[in-house]
């Protein structure tokens, strides 16, 4: 277990839960160890409470001979990193179908068919996924509202990633590239955009964040300062889990 593993897991897992999708109600308690720059047991002990994020990292660790919390697992599941490449398929169908709530047998089934080699235990394909495997399941494309409303929650569900053009007292306003569904339904990045996102400047390294960081996002929350190999690695997994959940998609009966 290393202290830096715990930060990074936690520093994505915040908001989320903050804003009551998932973990157990400690946000206060997470909140002031990002602040402190300290992991420690009672965090590590709140972050194993997650029901699909922890599970995760132990899957990656088991499969790479590593501690949860070690700083590449996180980083593997939130970021991207070649830990994933390390993952077996057919492990991660298993712990699909027998550690993860709440996931029907049969469109985890069909969701591993249509990926194929291309599944990876990525938090970002984890959200593309779900959603594809519904899609599937309901039978149809969406219509350009749902399609909308749908690819917003996809976007704001997976880390994405940014630069940063202007920083503010509690806002950054960041140029990233937001993902949208075409008529199809399929899943691609678009034009980049720009957004305002939350960060919080006592939590390092926010207090000297810049304009031209990248950053990594999620639920319109700075998340981290990334280098320039974890930006390589979030760009390259993620067109990855695109293309995957576009794979699932396509599967999708055609309607007559």
């Amino acid at each position: 277990m290393t202290e830096g593993g715990i930060l990074l897991h936690a520093k994505h897992a915040f908001m989320p839960n903050t804003l009551g999708y998932c973990g157990p109600d400690d946000r206060g308690l997470i909140l002031q160890h990002l602040e402190e720059a300290t992991g420690g047991e009672d965090l590590a002990s709140t972050l194993k409470g997650f029901e699909a994020a922890y599970p995760f990292l132990t899957l990656i660790a088991r499969s790479t001979g590593r501690d949860p919390f070690d700083y590449a697992v996180p980083e593997a599941y939130w970021i991207g990193n070649d830990l994933l490449d390390s993952v077996p398929v057919p492990d991660f169908h298993e712990f699909s179908h027998k550690e993860l709530t709440g996931r029907d047998p049969d469109e985890v089934k069909a969701s591993f068919k249509a990926m194929g080699t291309a599944a990876r235990p990525h938090h970002t394909l984890y959200v593309m996924s779900t959603y594809a495997s519904l899609s599937v399941k309901g039978g149809q494309s969406l219509g350009n509202d749902d399609a909308n409303r749908v690819a917003k929650t996809i976007d704001n569900c997976r880390i994405s990633w940014g630069e940063v053009k202007k920083v503010g007292a509690k806002e950054l306003e960041v140029e990233y590239r937001p993902l949208v569904l075409n008529d199809s339904g399929l899943m691609s990045l678009a034009r980049p955009v720009v957004k305002k996102v939350k960060y919080n400047r006592d939590v390092t390294p926010f207090a000297g964040v810049k304009e031209g960081d990248r950053v990594s996002l999620h639920w319109d929350y700075a998340c981290e300062l990334l280098s320039s190999r974890q930006v390589a690695n979030i760009r390259r997994y993620t067109q990855a889990d695109i293309g995957a959940a576009n794979l699932i998609l396509s599967s999708r009966p055609r309607r007559t």
